[in-house]
């Protein structure tokens, strides 16, 4: 069978819809289409027909969690049925502008639609938000860390809205990290983050190295509301321990501000490593064995190329995929 015969609808011009949709800053394109194709009546399904003909086996347009990559035609008939701009829709969907890369290996001629696992995870956008600016369809887009939560609603909102109300210290370290952010820029802001996630998971994997941590996280889980089975790497640790990762985000800040932070004259490895501890309100004399931060600078050490390496930086913390680095 012949590809065009998948989705003719793709092969006829495109019509401008009855009901125009804004979207959202940084919203995704399967949540955009859903909600267009919702004010319009019409399945989003049919909807992603008309918008151009499906690229390989991939997520089915329902999964909203998903991206899609469109070729310029494709990008082109959702202006049209949009009745918005072509360049509006990049400022405002990430997605168009991300897929410029991956968009070269689809068809040129025919336009085409590419569903498949989203680079950047996708939040839905806190409720209260949406319905106060007339939006009553649930929105997904792409947030960077310091933008995760709502500051008017006391919101968490990756990947779906938590009320943090009951823990206020979350609130204030994501103010700190958006003033980290607009002091050092997001790529550095990613790999102090990366770090002290990776140093706070050695604590969070046995939490009994630390009883201080223990009994703060374990005070904050139960106002939370989240599981008591929890892994170093999943979003409940991640909530859990956000207030000492961004303090220990801006404690690692010198490294990454100074690439010879660590040779120069006069440093002391175990002064650093006493002031992280300090910073944290650890002891900074005690020296346990199996302490994240040693093994943190013994891996640095190791290989400070690769850990250097732009690339290496979580893109979850900027919202911005690898291929657009």
């Amino acid at each position: 069978m012949n590809r065009d015969e998948h989705a003719p609808e793709a092969l006829t011009p495109a019509r401008s819809l009855t009901i125009p949709v804004r979207p959202w800053g940084g919203e995704s394109l399967p949540s955009y289409v859903a909600r267009l194709a919702h004010a319009n009546r019409t399945p989003h399904t049919a909807l992603w027909r008309h918008i151009g003909v499906p690229y390989r086996a991939g997520a089915s347009s329902t999964t909203l969690p998903w991206e899609a990559t469109l070729n310029q035609p494709a990008a082109a008939r959702l202006a049209v049925m949009s009745g918005i701009p072509v360049e509006r829709l990049r400022k405002a969907l990430p997605a168009l502008s991300w897929s410029t890369r991956e968009a070269s290996a689809l068809p040129t001629d025919v336009p085409t639609v590419w569903m498949r696992q989203a680079h950047s995870p996708n939040a839905v956008i806190c409720r209260q938000c949406t319905v106060r600016r007339g939006v009553s369809a649930e929105v997904r887009a792409h947030l960077a860390l310091p933008d995760i939560v709502c500051h008017r609603h006391y919101v968490w909102q990756s990947p779906e809205p938590r009320d943090i109300s009951t823990v206020p210290e979350i609130g204030r370290a994501q103010r700190k990290l958006r003033k980290f952010r607009n002091a050092h820029g997001s790529h550095i802001m990613a790999c102090c983050i990366r770090d002290a996630r990776w140093i706070i998971g050695g604590w969070a994997s046995i939490p009994s190295r630390e009883p201080l941590f223990e009994d703060l996280w374990q005070h904050r889980r139960m106002k939370l509301g989240l599981p008591h089975w929890f892994r170093s790497w999943d979003l409940t640790t991640h909530i859990m321990a956000h207030p000492e990762i961004v303090t220990l985000a801006s404690a690692l800040a010198p490294i990454y501000l100074d690439t010879g932070y660590l040779q120069r004259p006069g440093f002391r490895e175990w002064e650093f490593k006493a002031h992280l501890r300090s910073r944290l309100g650890l002891d900074p004399r005690r020296n346990p064995t199996g302490d994240p931060i040693n093994k943190f600078f013994y891996t640095v050490q190791m290989d400070r190329a690769r850990w250097r390496n732009p690339k290496s930086a979580m893109i979850t913390e900027t919202a911005t995929p690898r291929t657009a680095q």
